[in-house]
């Protein structure tokens, strides 16, 4: 089977610390073709550790070359859906770091791009394929909580300016971000792609935020509440201000509850009857893990879990939410 001869779009942070050690692993499938960016400082970064391997800095004449199989698109946020879809219409296979657009309307413009290319987008939401999603899911259809009612998801990592690092909080795109709900969309949509996994679409939202910082968008802290059918909602706080240990997942139900301490790495899980054992859950590296499994979808002509129409679910998820973050409702979510 021939290699997949990739196009990088963006070698910044996410490149060197996610994606570029998980395609090392799968080298016999990928091989890094080109690169782009706009930097000189990226440029001559690239040129000293791929020498010879063309370098463009403008997407659109990288997306034109014959030689290039697929593209990874790391771009800023807004820049998602522009280069995936001029990607796509050049006939070229797409992985797209989430969130795949900063708006539903740009996400619609892309599933529907991608329908009519015939081309695959692949959008790289590692979070979908962590050992924590699939085993409270097991946990919550085993019937053991019984009926499912509630859950409760706290989840706040610090990003911010550190002084002389290469880190996320640094990027300057994150610090005066143009788009909505600050690091809740950057980072949060991780969490948002969890919940719905394990419990699906809500059909409402109700949500309050408090701005702290100057920078890094419009919530440092924001609360949400969740209401699905069958009686069930939910409850998630999301923070890239507060600190980020104790972080937890609960969900209880009429015969027991199941409980995740992230420190812990482990689901505890309590029945009401007395009985009560504990899933451990394995540390594994989510991003080999998202490749693996992506890698294993291109060799049988299959799809992830996580499709454009996935990802365009939970924008509409947070969609609903800065609406009722500005208007002060409770908002259903488009279905």
């Amino acid at each position: 089977m021939s290699k997949i001869r990739l196009g990088i779009i963006g070698p910044g942070i996410i490149w060197k610390r996610a994606h570029k050690p998980a395609l090392k692993k799968f080298s016999s499938r990928f091989e890094i073709a080109a690169f782009c960016a706009t930097s000189e400082k990226s440029k001559n970064k690239i040129n000293k550790e791929y020498p010879g391997i063309p370098f463009y800095k403008d997407y659109k004449l990288l997306v034109k070359e014959p030689s290039i199989d697929a593209v990874i698109v790391m771009t800023p946020i807004p820049m998602n859906p522009v280069v995936a879809i001029e990607a796509l219409n050049a006939g070229k296979d797409v992985f797209l770091e989430k969130p795949m657009a900063t708006n539903v309307k740009d996400g619609k413009r892309l599933v529907k791009t991608e329908k009519e290319t015939g081309k695959q987008v692949f959008v790289l939401e590692q979070y979908a394929y962590k050992s924590l999603t699939d085993e409270m899911i097991k946990i919550v259809n085993s019937g053991r909580l019984g009926d499912v009612l509630m859950f409760d998801r706290l989840y706040h990592d610090y990003i911010g300016f550190k002084e002389g690092a290469e880190d996320y909080g640094n990027t300057e795109w994150r610090i005066k971000p143009a788009f909505p709900l600050g690091t809740l969309l950057d980072g949060g949509i991780h969490e948002i792609a969890v919940l719905s996994k394990i419990f699906g679409k809500p059909l409402t939202v109700y949500a309050a935020g408090v701005k702290y910082r100057q920078e890094y968008g419009d919530y440092d802290y924001i609360s949400m509440i969740f209401e699905y059918k069958n009686n069930l909602i939910g409850t998630f706080n999301n923070s890239s201000f507060l600190d980020g240990n104790r972080n937890y997942l609960i969900v209880r139900g009429t015969k027991g509850l199941a409980f995740y301490y992230e420190e812990d790495s482990k689901i505890l899980i309590e029945e009401n009857s007395g009985r009560s054992d504990v899933v451990k859950i394995s540390d594994e590296n989510p991003y080999y893990k998202m490749w693996e499994i992506l890698n294993k979808c291109l060799d049988t002509n299959s799809k992830p879990y996580y499709t454009t129409e996935a990802a365009l679910n939970d924008l509409q998820i947070l969609d609903a939410i800065e609406k009722s973050l500005k208007e002060g409702i409770k908002v259903s979510v488009e279905q």
